[in-house]
């Protein structure tokens, strides 16, 4: 049940930030991901969901910075140039709450999480560009670029899970 919450949470920060964005409010949106994850810390108080939260902002920096800076990219209320911006971030924050929980069945098979990411990745920007969150300038080569991007964020999140200190052994296993 825990799942369906997580999964539920999750979808309730990613619209938040996205329409806040998209609508000039970027903190209200940051503020309603950082507040699902920090329900989901006190609710979940091992060690990895920290972990899982830093690797995930890590990536995240990474993959919209990358984004940014490929030009094919425009995020609305962006801040300083050439890095993700912080409401991109708050969501990176939020994902990460799902990694160990709702899509732990995903994350415990790397390739097929990177398969998801190509798919999911550009699906959801895509979304995000509808709700004025992100303009997509030239639109097949961004979403090329995302699902690339995407691809290695989500193996590379994958590998994460997988190799967490304090994850439980039993349940682990391989693409």
């Amino acid at each position: 049940m825990f799942n369906l919450w997580n999964f539920i949470a999750y979808q309730c920060a990613w619209f938040a930030v996205i329409l806040g964005a998209g609508h000039g409010m970027p903190r209200a949106g940051a503020a309603v991901a950082i507040f699902v994850a920090a329900v989901h810390l006190a609710l979940r108080r091992e060690r990895v969901e920290l972990q899982l939260i830093g690797a995930a902002v890590i990536v995240g920096l990474l993959v919209d910075s990358a984004l940014v800076i490929s030009g094919k990219v425009q995020f609305a209320a962006a801040w300083p140039q050439g890095l993700a911006p912080f409401w991109m971030l708050s969501l990176w924050i939020a994902f990460a709450t799902t990694l160990n929980h709702s899509l732990r069945w995903l994350m415990m098979r790397p390739v097929a999480a990177a398969l998801a990411g190509a798919l999911g990745g550009p699906l959801a920007y895509l979304a995000g560009a509808r709700l004025g969150a992100v303009t997509l300038l030239e639109p097949l080569v961004s979403l090329a670029l995302i699902a690339v991007l995407w691809a290695l964020a989500m193996g590379a999140l994958a590998m994460v899970v997988l190799h967490a200190p304090g994850m439980p052994r039993a349940g682990r296993q391989a693409a």
